[in-house]
């Protein structure tokens, strides 16, 4: 197994050259499968304070079920931010709430905008207390800020809950990063006043799986709005949310077939077919 992710040895800026050779020796042995030399390389590193050594045993203790907080903390401590990172999720697995905030907060001051979501998220699922819920925004803008696609969009829903319009800002940078959620809040909040962008929004998250979103096409087929109205469209669309798990679809599925010509529903089912084969080929 290759640990060539667990830090950048040849930071020569991080401690004196011999250590970081050293540091690299052990990065070597784990390549090589010698996790055992590697932690007797690593080992007397960490001990003297080296961080790079110090969140690598950190690492391979999460392999080994050992002691990983320890050699997390003695970094994270030091101002490691990926030992910092990975403390926090360690503590969050752990449900010590305090703890993961603490070190997700320093991560984020650091500027980790996944740490400052994570952040975030704590604060918003009221797993540091109800009165700490209201600075979920302030980190979920932080990272947003910083271009962190999932908390562009948990940025958005907390301010569509409270109808902010600023939301749509902020589904719309999620959604056009690939944000499937955001594509379908996009398209909620086109619906209106641009039903036809409202549609391939729609479109494109009923692509990736999003239920939802393709059933709410297909309703806009059905209804002709964004464009023209189809039946086979609609039926195809209601038939691909309802393998997508989206059951409600059942309904209007049923209530389409009652009113279709048999060839045309044949069509709409080679429709569905293809859209589930190769989201490309679905219906717009």
């Amino acid at each position: 197994m290759r640990f060539a992710w667990i830090i950048g040895v040849f930071c020569l800026a991080c401690g004196p050259a011999q250590a970081q050779l050293r540091a690299a020796d052990g990065l070597a042995a784990l390549e090589a499968g010698d996790a055992v030399q590697a932690r007797a390389i690593w080992q007397p590193l960490a001990e003297r304070g080296d961080v790079l050594a110090q969140h690598n045993l950190g690492v391979l203790a999460l392999r080994d079920g050992t002691d990983a907080i320890r050699w997390f903390t003695a970094a994270a401590e030091a101002g490691h931010l990926p030992a910092q990172t990975a403390l926090a999720a360690l503590l969050a697995d752990q449900q010590d709430w305090n703890g993961a905030a603490r070190w997700y907060v320093a991560a984020a001051e650091q500027g980790d905008a996944g740490a400052a979501h994570s952040v975030g998220v704590l604060h918003d699922r009221g797993l540091l207390g109800d009165s700490a819920r209201g600075q979920a925004g302030r980190w979920f803008r932080q990272a947003a800020e910083a271009g962190y696609v999932p908390a562009q969009f948990a940025l958005g829903a907390l301010l569509a809950e409270a109808g902010a319009p600023e939301a749509t800002r902020w589904f719309a940078q999620a959604a056009e990063a690939g944000h499937v959620e955001a594509q379908f809040n996009h398209a909620r909040g086109l619906a209106a006043t641009d039903p036809a962008a409202a549609r391939d929004w729609y479109a494109r998250a009923g692509a990736s799986g999003f239920g939802a979103a393709s059933y709410n096409l297909a309703l806009m087929h059905a209804r002709g709005q964004g464009g023209p109205e189809s039946f086979r469209a609609a039926l195809a669309w209601s038939l691909v949310a309802q393998e997508q798990g989206f059951v409600q679809a059942a309904t209007l599925a049923t209530a389409l077939l009652d009113v279709m010509p048999s060839e045309s529903e044949t069509a709409a089912r080679a429709m569905t077919a293809q859209c589930l084969a190769d989201p490309m080929a679905c219906p717009r």
